[in-house]
């Protein structure tokens, strides 16, 4: 995921559901499922700088540290959607990490998943995300060979760019894109991965997390079974498993946002968050 428009919106989200007043969690409730999300992982100096998609292998690392010293559990897809179909969670804290656009670099996150036992989903572009600055089809076949792992669908080619999203395809926006063009994108990516790693894909995460209901449809129709968002929030027992709620992780947020990103799952854009104030930052 990439472009302004799509940080606005990430935080546009955010703010709404802050205003909205994210529901207390009382101590006694029902576990409730944040899916948090990475994108590029920075090893050296040099790399690119903490934003939405970069974090530093290094608070990477202290965010799964954090997540194994809390004691929580993590889930795969198939846990995630049985959660909210109503399925006994595997702890009383539980957290599903993920990993869009299947750069080269969230490789670097394999040893510290590996470290602490946790599971966690790549979301592949399976025709413009292979090959660098991607994995490969070998790099995205082993990390499938761990039973901890998924590879799912992120579409084709991730449409994102302002007026050349899969919503302004089939709302007729841009020119020589439409219907067609989206149920591709969709059905597509299904089939190669499936033919790639030799077993069905059921799920699909909306590139930009910009989706309507006539793509809730198209992806339906396609095979997929959930679908996941970038809608602020957490998840509970008797959610929407077609509107699946996750929240990216800026590359730049302290310990404590990140401790509250887990408890209400609204995105903090901490490039704009005023020292000492973890509420989320404004839209550029």
């Amino acid at each position: 995921m990439t472009a302004l428009t799509t940080k606005a919106r990430i935080v546009g989200l955010g703010m709404v559901a802050a205003s909205c007043g994210a529901p207390a969690i009382a101590a006694d409730a029902a576990p409730w499922l944040p899916i948090i999300v990475y994108h590029q992982i920075r090893s050296a100096a040099d790399g690119p700088p903490d934003s939405l998609e970069v974090i530093s292998l290094q608070r990477f690392e202290a965010q799964l540290r954090y997540l194994h010293d809390q004691g929580y559990a993590t889930l795969s897809a198939d846990e995630v959607v049985d959660f909210v179909h109503g399925g006994k969670p595997p702890g009383a804290k539980i957290v599903a990490i993920h990993f869009d656009d299947g750069w080269k670099s969230a490789q670097l996150a394999l040893p510290v998943l590996d470290r602490y036992g946790f599971k966690a989903t790549f979301w592949v572009i399976a025709g413009t995300g292979i090959s660098w600055p991607h994995m490969d089809w070998d790099e995205v076949q082993a990390i499938a060979r761990n039973p901890r792992y998924d590879i799912q669908s992120h579409t084709m080619t991730h449409p994102w760019k302002q007026n050349d999203t899969l919503v302004d395809w089939v709302d007729g926006r841009t020119p020589g894109k439409g219907e067609n063009q989206a149920r591709w994108e969709l059905a597509e990516s299904r089939r190669v991965l499936g033919e790639k790693l030799g077993r069905p894909i059921a799920y699909l995460a909306w590139p930009g997390g910009r989706y309507n209901e006539r793509l809730i449809g198209f992806a339906t129709a396609s095979g997929y079974r959930a679908l996941f968002t970038i809608d602020a929030g957490v998840n509970r027992p008797g959610g929407d498993p077609l509107r699946l709620r996750r929240t990216m992780i800026h590359g730049g947020c302290e310990d404590r946002v990140f401790a509250q990103i887990l408890r209400d799952g609204v995105y903090r854009d901490c490039e704009s968050t005023v020292a000492g104030d973890d509420r989320p930052g404004p839209v550029h």
